[in-house]
């Protein structure tokens, strides 16, 4: 079941986010009182999966202004460092600032149910669609071989999969360009992909 997420998610969100991100450098986090900060910045930009009761994945988002051909930015400033201060009411596009299910309960559909309820949102308000820094967790195998640009364009193409980016794309994301130093991660290194997702029916 996906449901738009409460107050009262929040401790077990802050545990699901430990658990999503081991390598993950803490500051980037979200934690008990940015998910409160979030729901009370925009309510309808957050959203849980549940299976039988239980928080299996979270998507959390925020509208902005955003300039895709000037689309370089930090994760935590594109954020207000989690806690959503900086959301736009009548921002263009819905930017997606996480998406994550626990790993036991991964490949299942869950994210797809998630984007699938970001999509329905981005229709009902009439944004653009939606735009987010996208990691990729495959491209430490390859990065002695290729460049992280060229690692995306060989999954684009299907010729690689990534556990991240091959669905992104699946639910309808496409790459537009490499976001330089997004965030601080141990494992998967500070660079992004920045994947934009356009609204059929979006209407000027």
């Amino acid at each position: 079941m996906i449901r738009q997420t409460q107050l009262a998610d929040a401790e077990s969100l802050e545990l699901l986010q430990q658990r999503c991100y081991p390598s993950l450098d803490p500051s980037h986090l979200f934690r008990r009182e940015h998910i409160i900060s979030q729901v009370q910045m925009f309510p309808a930009g957050q959203h849980v999966a549940l299976i039988d009761g239980q928080i299996v994945g979270m998507s959390s988002s925020l509208r902005r202004h955003i300039d895709l051909a000037h689309a370089q930015h930090a994760f935590d400033d594109m954020i207000a460092s989690g806690f959503f201060t900086n959301h736009e009411p009548d921002g263009e596009w819905l930017y997606g600032a996480d998406m994550s299910t626990l790993p036991e309960f991964r490949q299942r559909g869950i994210a797809s149910a998630l984007y699938d309820a970001r999509k329905s949102l981005i229709k009902t308000l009439n944004l653009r669609g939606m735009v987010g820094g996208g990691m990729v967790p495959g491209y430490r195998f390859h990065k002695e071989q290729m460049s992280l640009a060229e690692y995306a364009a060989k999954v684009a193409t299907g010729e690689l999969k990534d556990p991240t980016l091959t669905p992104q794309l699946r639910n309808g994301y496409t790459v537009r360009g490499i976001i330089y130093d997004y965030l601080h991660d141990a494992e998967l290194g500070n660079d992004a992909t920045l994947i934009v997702w356009d609204n059929p029916d979006y209407q000027p």
